[in-house]
């Protein structure tokens, strides 16, 4: 029984803020005013009975006192060995275990104890046969579809004080992964103040009110990422090209930054790490139209270089005066040497770094969108399927059809700034668009609208960035807010056959795209037979008079030509012929 606690609370007061003091007397009692009865009114007052009514002068007020009862907890463990083995036999030894199972087999009282065991053993067959464990209850009633209800919800806001657009978000690898965001206007202006504060946050995803980290690049930072092996090493990619490494836990200073003589010619537009032995290389591209690798152990000057030259002429040689500038790059850990890279003028470049010449690295191209390609990223669901986002239009690709698009979503309102794929559910993927709106899309579900719309921000969303676990999502505005967004359950894990719903999609999409383009080459095909010419040919002649002609003509060219080497060749009575 818990011990009682008296809880006590003392008032003080000073006296001088008592008042005046009262002095009381004892005197006698005397009248002080008198109202006589008005006779009237008493023969209007008529006597209820019973009265239904309760009158309370005072407002009604309660006390209660509660203590709640204390918890009392304690740790008990259970330690469960195996037993009933002679002690020449090892418990986790198979050999010793068979060779002490095969002796007993072959003793003679083993029979005797199986014998003597069988009654017991049917009868509890028979007990568990006798119960009808496939009964069907409730069969009379009509199956009902299941309810999939579809929620997103915000869980927190992590707003920045300069109010500066969001332009790169980032997780920590690690156990309680932080967001990483780097905030600036990517857009010129002739402002000379507007991205003066170049300060980038790591935030707390259960802490709002400040961040946990502040990290300054020397100038705007236009990508940021995290080392996927130390989660305190950040590396930003700059404004004007160069190359930033930070490690939160020493300083909010760069330690090491790259020489602008040996960096992109233009600001980096995009960041990635690859898959390597020492998880300490990392490319990254930009609007120059190159892409630079580095090591992080020395960023002085990058690693390989490769100009994004796709539509150059036959004449010249591909540079950097000829390459497409790089607006997203996508790379995945399944392929090592192959790399996506979408451009400004909305080319979508498949490369391959094993390739020996320029052209076996970059193999082929797919004209996307009118306009930079935003994002692009490869399916979980199967690595020959990517999905790119640009102007007004999300569409999924195949890396064996080279025409167009397998699945397009219907033109949005406004330009989708951002796209990516669920990380664990195959078949969804996310947009954000300028209005504010973040869309869910399901294409086992439904394949012409998402399954579930939330309005975050009327300032136009920049960035998304989903958790690899998928539980969260952080999404980024124009206006420096983060929003972490939280999903239901249905959104985040897979069903049971989604794979191979999905492969069964991508096989048939494919498929349709190879019969629709053949189909339209044939269609091309007969359009220009019908506009060239038809070729009459001459009608061949059986006439022998004609036959005679010409055999007559032929054989008197060649006495000519016989007459001419002067009976080099031997003469022929050509009319045995």
């Amino acid at each position: 029984m818990g011990t009682y606690f008296k809880s006590t609370y003392e008032y003080t007061k000073l006296r001088k803020n008592f008042g005046k003091q009262p002095l009381f007397q004892n005197v006698p009692a005397h009248i002080l005013d008198s109202i006589n009865p008005d006779y009237e009114l008493q023969k209007q007052y008529i006597l209820r009975n019973p009265v239904h009514r309760e009158v309370q002068a005072v407002s009604p007020q309660t006390e209660h006192d509660s203590n709640t009862k204390q918890v009392i907890k304690h740790e008990q463990g259970i330690n469960h060995t195996e037993g009933g083995w002679p002690r020449d036999v090892h418990l986790y030894n198979e050999e010793h275990i068979l060779r002490h199972r095969r002796r007993i087999q072959h003793e003679e009282n083993y029979v005797h104890s199986v014998l003597n065991l069988r009654p017991a053993m049917e009868h509890f067959i028979d007990q568990n046969n006798a119960i009808d464990m496939y009964q069907a209850y409730f069969s009379d009633m009509e199956p009902q579809a299941p309810v999939e209800e579809y929620k997103v919800q915000i869980a927190n806001v992590f707003r920045d004080t300069f109010n500066r657009p969001i332009s790169s978000i980032a997780w920590t690898n690690e156990k309680k992964s932080k967001v990483i965001a780097s905030y600036c206007y990517k857009t010129y202006s002739v402002e000379p103040d507007r991205n003066q504060n170049n300060i980038c946050y790591v935030w707390d995803v259960n802490r709002q009110t400040s961040p946990i980290y502040e990290f300054s690049p020397k100038s705007c930072c236009w990508q940021v990422e995290s080392s996927p092996v130390e989660a305190e090493v950040i590396v930003a990619g700059l404004s004007n090209g160069t190359i930033n490494i930070f490690d939160i836990r020493s300083s909010s200073e760069p330690v090491t930054t790259s020489s602008i003589y040996n960096s992109h010619l233009g600001p980096i537009t995009a960041l990635l790490f690859t898959h390597s032995r020492t998880h300490t290389e990392f490319f990254t591209g930009s609007l120059d139209g190159q892409c630079l690798w580095w090591d992080k152990r020395n960023i002085s000057k990058p690693v390989d270089q490769l100009s994004m030259s796709v539509r150059y002429p036959a004449d010249e040689e591909p540079n950097l005066t000829n390459s497409e500038g790089i607006s997203s790059l996508q790379f995945d850990k399944g392929l090592p040497t192959k790399f996506l890279c979408g451009t400004e003028s909305g080319l979508v470049i498949n490369a391959n770094r094993m390739g020996r010449s320029h052209s076996e690295i970059l193999t082929s191209y797919w004209v996307a969108h009118t306009g930079p390609v935003r994002s692009v990223h490869r399916s979980p669901c199967t690595l020959r399927m990517f999905i790119t986002c640009g102007d007004w239009n999300v569409k999924i690709w195949s890396e064996e059809v080279r025409s167009g698009p397998i699945i397009v979503t219907k033109p949005y309102r406004h330009q989708i700034t951002d796209v990516s794929w669920a990380p664990l559910r195959y078949s969804c993927y996310m947009v954000v668009a300028a209005d504010g709106v973040f869309n869910y899309w399901d294409l086992l579900r439904k394949y012409k609208q998402p399954v579930a719309s939330l309005n975050i921000s009327d300032h136009g969303l920049t960035k998304i960035a989903p958790h690899p676990e998928g539980e969260s999502i952080a999404v980024g505005d124009n206006y420096g807010s983060l929003f972490l967004l939280h999903l239901s359950d249905n959104m985040i894990y897979p069903g049971v056959n989604d794979k191979q719903l999905m492969h069964q999609i991508y096989d048939r999409e494919t498929r349709r795209e190879h019969i629709l383009d053949a189909r339209l080459k044939e269609i091309r095909l007969k359009a220009r037979m019908e506009q060239e010419p038809s070729i009459i040919l001459p009608e061949e002649t059986t006439d022998t008079e004609d036959l005679e002609a010409e055999e007559e003509l032929y054989f008197k060219i060649v006495k000519e030509e016989i007459n001419i080497t002067d009976g080099v060749f031997p003469t022929t009575n050509f009319s045995d012929i």
